[in-house]
């Protein structure tokens, strides 16, 4: 009986469950019906906004064209005036070949009786005659002939090998960085020294200070200078900002290693029964304390000094407190994170080695250099006169705008797929 009953109730629940299915198959084509009549007012307007911005443009662009017509057209005179100036000078030098070859001719004819010694005598003079006058002819024409010297572009030095990292005495400094900048500065300009110290700022990691000087000097210049400024910070020691090569263990079990004193105990773990392991600095949670006290497990970064260590643990399962872990590439940048430098994607500007690429106009120059064509415009930056023009997808808008079709691409893929990795 209690089997019938149960039965009945699931047959009443079903037939209950079919009826509100079909009931909301209904709302729902209805709802279609309505965002389908909204979609196509809204790309109509859209549509018209997009017609008006481009006739704005286009009125813009031929003031522009009028501009370099007319700058061109003056171009054009001073380049006639230049041709009439080299087609005088080749006309002289051709009246000088000529009057060389009549004195060949006459001197042929008066040598006919001649040796072979005084015929070679007088053909050499004739040819130095020539060349005497061809040199006074280019002499002449040095001063309108333009030359173009080659282009020889210097190496930028990049954004590290400006930085110098400072471990002070007292472990709690205060940053001060425009009073420390302008202290440096001081001592090397009493030293007459050119350096300049940019920025003065503190590291992410172990409480550090780091120095960056202008473009054209390295921080190895600055570091032989440092009897003259060293005593502003209470120097304990100095490095230069080397280049590190990462790894993440993942599913690190937390309880184990959670205090920054049993971090040093995980490195001598893994350099004890792991070969060929030799890490720079102790082991760094990726994720910060809050995050990890709801965790059990959590991710770890390995450093090493070689990249060709780091590649050999790559991939491969460490061993470490009577467990195996699994390893995988560090990433310090997300897939949305958009190069300031060349405007494209998932890299960051002081790992870029594309040519620059403007945010505004798409053209090969950064975007703070950007200025409007137009003489009597005053604004620096991007105003009504510029043609914006997207590096990524060549529509026309700005490279990081969220209509573009490459920037939501890159915000989709970093959704799904990435996740925060806090920089060193």
């Amino acid at each position: 009986m209690q089997i019938k009953r149960l039965r009945e109730r699931i047959e009443f629940a079903v037939n209950q469950l079919r009826q509100a299915i079909s009931e909301q198959k209904e709302t729902i084509n209805h709802s279609l019906i309505y965002i389908r009549r909204a979609c196509d007012e809204s790309i109509e307007n859209s549509i018209q906004k997009q017609i008006d911005r481009l006739q704005s443009q286009t009125n813009n662009k031929l003031k522009i064209i009028l501009q370099l017509v007319q700058q061109n057209a003056e171009n054009i005179k001073k380049g006639i005036n230049a041709k009439q100036m080299t087609e005088n000078s080749q006309t002289s030098q051709k009246a000088q070949v000529s009057q060389t070859s009549q004195v060949m001719q006459n001197s042929q004819k008066s040598t006919q009786k001649l040796t072979y010694v005084q015929k070679a005598a007088q053909v050499t003079s004739a040819n130095a005659n020539a060349n005497t006058n061809a040199n006074a002819n280019a002499n002449a024409d040095e001063w309108n002939l333009v030359i173009k010297k080659p282009s020889s572009k210097s190496q930028e030095i990049s954004y590290r090998e400006r930085r110098l990292i400072i471990t002070s005495k007292n472990e709690n400094w205060i940053l001060q960085a425009m009073k420390m900048r302008n202290a440096v500065n001081n001592a090397l300009k009493k030293a007459k020294s050119d350096i300049i110290v940019a920025t003065v700022t503190k590291t992410q990691r172990d409480n550090n200070i780091a120095l960056t000087i202008s473009e054209k000097y390295i921080a190895k210049a600055l570091l032989k200078q440092k009897n003259i400024w060293e005593h502003i910070f209470e120097v304990k020691s100095i490095k230069k900002n080397e280049k590190w090569y990462k790894i993440v263990i993942h599913s690190l079990k937390i309880n184990i290693f959670n205090m920054k004193i049993e971090m040093k105990y995980l490195r001598i773990e893994l350099e004890k029964y792991n070969s060929e392991l030799k890490l720079i600095i102790n082991s760094i949670w990726l994720s910060k304390g809050e995050n990890r006290a709801r965790k059990n497990h959590a991710s770890t970064i390995l450093t090493f000094k070689i990249e060709v260590e780091a590649q050999k643990h790559l991939k491969k399962r460490v061993l470490a407190a009577r467990s195996t872990y699994r390893t995988a590439e560090y990433r310090d940048y997300r897939s949305s994170d958009q190069c300031q430098r060349c405007q494209t994607f998932e890299h960051l500007q002081n790992k870029c080695n594309k040519s620059s690429r403007c945010l505004f106009c798409e053209r090969n120059h950064l975007t703070w250099k950007h200025k409007c064509q137009l003489s009597t415009c005053e604004d620096k930056q991007s105003c009504n006169h510029t043609i914006s023009r997207c590096c990524n997808c060549q529509n026309a808008h700005f490279a990081n705008s969220a209509m573009c079709e490459t920037y939501q691409a890159a915000q989709s893929i970093s959704s799904q797929k990435d996740h925060l990795v806090t920089k060193l």
